[in-house]
């Protein structure tokens, strides 16, 4: 097997799992890489499931999906392997069955070509495989859990994913435990609080595509039950007609840009920030040395912040008698690259700017001036802060 093209490594990994093996009872606690591998791999049979039981892949392939960082992977990779082929899990079905079972058959590292060969238990299938039909199965993409630095973060979005559309799970306490792998341990409920319920809500939080907050429901004095609610965040579609070639334009524009700052950025979140501009990445990008800034995951982050940065001025917007999408943004990139100069700008002075931005996109004054005569007073007060 030859090492896939870039092109093929930035597509999004979907993975399916049904809804028994999300809720299935981890007899080990898994390590987050461990886990990614699981979901990876089955994510592979999804798109090709002719090739069940077997799945490969190159470590760097993975590594690149998987959204990680250095080359310890390859020596980390025997001894993954021998650890995962003795993992075992508990499921219990529909029909009020019961099974243990390991995940994979075997586990084949080539050194020389840095291939991974794997070949699934024949009885993991049904719950990977043809899930569309029955209904009962929980979906994502595989990047996202890319993302996330803890075993019990990635288990936890996995519980909580499955109830996303209710909004809201109750689950008992020493069930949550099992599922996420640490049954038997955390004997006092302030440890497994402080230790994984807290630390799993700050990296979703910081993550910002599934977030909770959670209820403790008592039995006497002690905690029985948590009843977690739970946000999805919005996906910001790109605005207007952005086409691939402006996509193109970006990421050989951001990469550079993003380097320069000291960060390694995959291609898919750079181009999930084409609608935003390269200006305004640049300004959150200063913004972050400007006010020395730490977080762990670089690019979740500056997404939460272009996000959040793109509601405010489209909340700026909202009363804008616009309905044209390419008008919108032309006002609203103005606004967003304008908004931050020091001390009130005058009106004639916001107005032959902005029709410079107009002309560039080769509207005529005429036409300037029937959109600037409805939407004046509201451009100048966004400017303005007003």
């Amino acid at each position: 097997m030859t090492e896939q093209s870039s092109q093929d490594i930035e597509k999004k990994l979907q993975v399916y799992q049904s809804n028994d093996l999300v809720e299935a009872i981890y007899e080990d606690d898994l390590s987050a890489t461990e886990h990614k591998i699981i979901r990876y791999a089955a994510g592979k049979i999804t798109n090709s499931p002719n090739q069940f039981p077997d799945v490969s892949f190159t470590v760097s392939e993975f590594v690149k999906a998987a959204g990680l960082n250095g080359q310890g992977y390859y020596s980390r990779v025997e001894k993954l392997a021998d650890e995962l082929t003795k993992k075992r899990i508990k499921i219990h079905t529909v029909d009020n069955d019961i099974g243990w079972f390991p995940w994979f058959k075997s586990i084949i590292y080539r050194k020389g070509s840095g291939v991974v060969d794997i070949q699934f238990n024949d009885v993991i299938q049904p719950y990977i495989m043809n899930l569309t039909q029955s209904g009962r199965y929980t979906k994502y993409d595989f990047p996202t859990i890319g993302e996330m630095q803890s075993p019990y973060t990635i288990r936890l979005f996995e519980l909580l994913q499955q109830y996303a559309k209710i909004g809201k799970r109750t689950i008992k306490l020493e069930t949550l435990k099992e599922h996420l792998g640490v049954g038997g341990k955390y004997k006092q409920y302030g440890h497994f609080k402080s230790r994984i319920l807290l630390k799993v809500q700050d990296e979703l939080n910081e993550i910002n595509v599934l977030t909770f907050e959670f209820e403790e429901i008592k039995k006497g004095r002690k905690v029985d039950e948590i009843k977690f609610t739970i946000h999805i965040t919005d996906n910001i579609p790109f605005e207007g007609d952005i086409k691939e070639e402006e996509v193109k334009a970006f990421i050989e524009q951001a990469r550079p840009l993003v380097k320069q700052y000291g960060y390694d950025i995959p291609n898919r979140e750079l181009k999930a920030w084409t609608s935003f501009g390269i200006d305004e990445l640049q300004f959150v990008l200063e913004q972050i040395e400007r006010n020395n800034t730490k977080v762990t995951h670089i690019g979740a982050y500056i997404t939460t912040i272009l996000k959040s940065r793109y509601k405010e001025y489209k909340k700026a917007t909202s009363n804008f008698r616009l309905t044209d999408e390419n008008v919108q943004h032309i006002i609203w990139n103005y606004i967003k690259n304008t908004k931050n100069n020091v001390g009130v700008l005058p009106e004639g002075f916001i107005e032959q700017k902005l029709l410079k931005e107009f002309e560039k996109q080769n509207y005529t004054y005429e036409q300037f001036q029937e959109i600037w005569k409805e939407n004046s007073k509201m451009i100048y007060k966004a400017v303005n802060n007003k």
